[in-house]
């Protein structure tokens, strides 16, 4: 016996928020200043190794607010006068989607890199409009999924390549909520976050099950999807919840992790050595956040990714890195999209094209 604790799996990285107000932050600007901007994006550019320039509303008491509370030079109505700065790196565009559309691509042929919150746009064809502005131009075009970048789902991604978990066999994931009228809507404004995070974590499906049922507008959603070479996942997707009920299993050969509303995570797996049927001999590591501790990982934009997408996007920029989740991953979750929306009610079966 050494006396050593073993090493902690579920260990998290401490985020580092870089030195602040430096002349070589990034210089960025934000487009919509509504209630999500203010209340997660734009107070996670402190985070990051940004410096906020300018904010840009319609409505021009709303945009003169966000200057004044999170600090910019200057407040716009108008994202071209915006645009005609010549200070500017980057746009961050928070709105709804044909905004992501429009500010997006302007900011894209002015030279900006751009970072869109999610859904990247209403359509295929405009994300795909989208995509051909930032091949075009040759700038960096970021989605906001930002679970991938979630305390508790960076844990899972770290302990699922970990040669102790085995091949992901099978993922269950539970994301329902209040209701939502439409189904289109339903699915772009809540369950896309779903959908890419089972494509994060397994890669792309080659085959879906779909149930979906209409009651009084809101829908009962059920999927599963193959995701080669052997993996499935299962996602109860309904809009019929209290609130939002976030659950996600993943199961690999030997070991499983759980995660609970995004603030628990659970991880088990089997002992070393002893036979998989022996009763007590499995090991269990949990991990929550420290709330009684006043450090920076255990803020609310920490936890729930959108500080450290923020912190992403500017090292992609600074350091001319390729930009995860891209314009891509946006597009691959509108065609899933689009195959639910357009596979018949009841149960069907939709093989999608790699």
């Amino acid at each position: 016996m050494t006396g050593r604790m073993p090493a902690n799996p579920l260990a998290l990285d401490a985020v580092s928020t870089g030195d602040r107000n430096r002349s070589d932050d990034v210089a960025v600007a934000v487009v919509g200043c509504g209630v999500h901007s203010t209340s997660s994006i734009l107070p996670s550019i402190r985070h990051a190794r940004m410096r906020l320039i300018a904010v840009c509303d319609l409505d021009e008491d709303r945009a003169e607010l966000a200057r004044r509370h999170f600090g910019a030079e200057k407040a716009y109505r108008s994202v071209g006068e915006m645009l005609a700065r010549t200070d500017l790196d980057a746009v961050i565009v928070v709105g709804p989607p044909d905004l992501h559309v429009s500010a997006g691509i302007a900011a894209l042929e002015t030279g900006r890199h751009v970072f869109i919150e999610k859904p990247p746009a209403n359509s295929l064809a405009d994300a795909l409009r989208l995509k051909r502005a930032g091949d075009s131009a040759g700038r960096l075009l970021m989605v906001g999924f930002m679970k991938r970048r979630a305390s508790a789902y960076r844990l899972v991604s770290r302990v699922i390549h970990d040669a102790e978990f085995g091949s992901v066999t099978s993922v269950q994931l539970t994301y329902s909520h209040w209701p939502v009228k439409g189904l289109r809507l339903h699915l772009l404004d809540m369950s896309i976050h779903a959908l890419d995070l089972v494509r994060w974590l397994l890669g792309d499906p080659s085959r879906m099950t779909v149930y979906k049922r209409s009651i009084r507008d809101n829908h009962v959603v059920a999927l599963m999807l193959e995701h080669p070479p052997i993996a499935v996942s299962q996602l109860d997707l309904s809009a019929f919840q209290p609130g939002v009920q976030e659950r996600l299993v993943v199961t690999g050969e030997s070991a499983f992790v759980r995660v609970e509303n995004m603030t628990e995570v659970v991880y088990v797996r089997q002992a070393a050595g002893a036979p998989a049927e022996a009763p007590n001999n499995r090991v269990t590591s949990s991990w929550a956040p420290e709330f009684a501790i006043p450090d920076p990982d255990n803020d609310r934009l920490v936890l729930q990714g959108y500080a450290t997408e923020m912190i992403a996007f500017a090292e992609a920029i600074r350091e001319g890195l390729p930009v995860n989740p891209s314009i891509d991953d946006g597009i691959a979750a509108l065609r899933l999209i689009d195959a639910i929306v357009d596979a018949p009610d009841g149960l069907s079966t939709v093989e999608l094209a790699p």
